[in-house]
């Protein structure tokens, strides 16, 4: 008895380290991303910083169509069926070579970058979506120390290579793609080698399932990349109806604002994996989504109160100046959005299906497009934009709950009636019976 006690208690204890591993692993692959673009506000100018902002945000885009499409799938099926991990090794070149040459192309096309940047650019994607599907893969294994050791290691060589570029001249919107590329390019290999011999090896690409790997993944890239793709067309909005300056100022509100997301995110993703483990009733889930909602929004309206109280010396201090009041009002409102809505869409994933959910999604998404459109054409004013956005986003929660989770509630209550009713009266009442009588009392 005492064995089996100990055995439960060190369950509970790796199950404590692992998750503690898991957040330790996203904070520092957040603090990668905060140092760098902190570093660019303080040495880039407005234009420069908005355009680098862009291109970042482009790259988390494609990062979130190839975790969704291939990371979801080597999660959920089986990656060691030999035709799925061909499909798997197939649907990787081919997502990761076309971001690698499409975004470029068009980014080149259009004259926001010119041809050297270009070629950084694609060589700073393609590395960024093979660490990030590596990533993938320890994750897939529950290996969140090793992913930890390989965003440290992703986080130095970032760091470094700046430092070293920093050195020998004036920083520019190249030196942080290089620097993006060594850092992704040392974690990609870091992760390679601490995956093992057994996630480590190819096969042969002779009958790939392409449709089962598309199955699957395409309805999941879809979704995950509705919010970073609606966040960078909001940059390309500013940019192109107001100004690059003002893309960059709304870009250092945005990073200054990035630990409250951070901590959204990571308690998210804590409720995302509990509903999936979770065999509890819709209602008791529903429930405790409304709690983790509640809970979401206290600690984002905390957070934005102490970031905007000390934002006259935090702001110069993290971005070099500080960032405009308004702006940085708006992204702590759009991250209280996101923790009202995010809790829902994760219990709607797990119990209603990724279809229905993502179609709510790209409503919600259009209304923000729209909303931040229409605000920045009649007012011009790009501080506007972050809560032209929060909008949709808080209507898109509330209408997955009011829409989605209220009446799987109900059709659930429902049955549980019927079953305990059908209990109460055994198989020798007929249920016509039951109709009957009321029927003839209605009569």
């Amino acid at each position: 008895m005492n064995s089996v006690k100990r055995a439960a208690a060190s369950g509970r204890a790796a199950s404590g380290r692992a998750a503690l591993a898991a957040v330790a692993a996203q904070g520092t692959q957040a603090l990668a991303s905060f140092l760098l673009l902190a570093a660019a506000a303080r040495s880039l100018g407005l234009a420069d910083f908005g355009i680098l902002g862009l291109l970042y945000g482009l790259l988390v885009v494609c990062a979130a169509v190839t975790s969704g499409f291939i990371g979801d799938s080597l999660t959920v099926l089986d990656r060691h069926d030999r035709s799925i991990r061909s499909g798997l090794q197939c649907w990787t070149f081919v997502l990761s070579l076309g971001c690698a040459l499409a975004v470029p192309l068009v980014s080149r096309t259009t004259g926001l970058i010119g041809p050297g940047t270009a070629v950084l650019l694609g060589t700073a994607l393609w590395c960024y979506v093979i660490e990030d599907l590596l990533r993938r893969v320890l994750m897939a294994k529950l290996l969140f120390v090793r992913i930890l050791g390989m965003d440290s290691i992703m986080l130095v060589v970032s760091v470094g290579t700046l430092a070293l570029l920093a050195h020998y001249g004036p920083l520019s919107v190249d030196s942080f793609l290089v620097a993006i590329a060594c850092g992704q390019l040392a974690g990609a290999i870091t992760g390679a080698g601490s995956a093992g011999r057994g996630e480590r090896y190819l096969v042969s690409l002779r009958s790939p399932a392409w449709r089962t790997v598309a199955a699957y993944g395409s309805w999941r890239a879809a979704q995950q990349m509705l919010r970073p793709g609606m966040l960078t067309v909001v940059r390309l909005l500013v940019i192109a109806l107001v100004s690059l300056e003002a893309g960059g100022l709304l870009e250092m509100a945005r990073v200054y604002t990035a630990p409250a997301l951070l901590v959204v995110s990571g308690l998210t993703s804590y409720l995302f994996a509990s509903f999936a483990r979770s065999d509890e009733s819709v209602a008791a889930l529903l429930r405790r989504a409304d709690r983790g909602v509640s809970l979401l929004v206290g600690l984002t309206v905390i957070c934005g109160a102490a970031a905007l109280a000390a934002l006259p010396v935090a702001g110069p201090l993290a971005t070099g100046q500080e960032p405009p009041a308004l702006a940085v009002a708006g992204w702590l409102l759009y991250a209280v959005s996101v923790a009202a809505a995010t809790p829902y869409g994760s219990l709607a994933a797990v119990r209603v299906g990724s279809r229905r959910v993502f179609l709510l999604r790209l409503a919600d998404t259009t209304v923000s497009l729209g909303l931040t459109a229409a605000v920045l054409l009649v007012s011009g004013n790009y501080a506007l934009a972050p809560l032209a956005a929060a909008s949709g986003s808080l209507l898109g929660g509330l209408a997955i709950r009011s829409l989605l989770l209220v009446p799987l509630r109900s059709r659930e209550t429902k049955d549980n009636r019927q079953r305990r009713q059908l209990h109460k009266y055994p198989a020798t009442t007929p249920v016509e019976s039951n109709t009957e009588r009321h029927m003839g009392t209605n009569v």
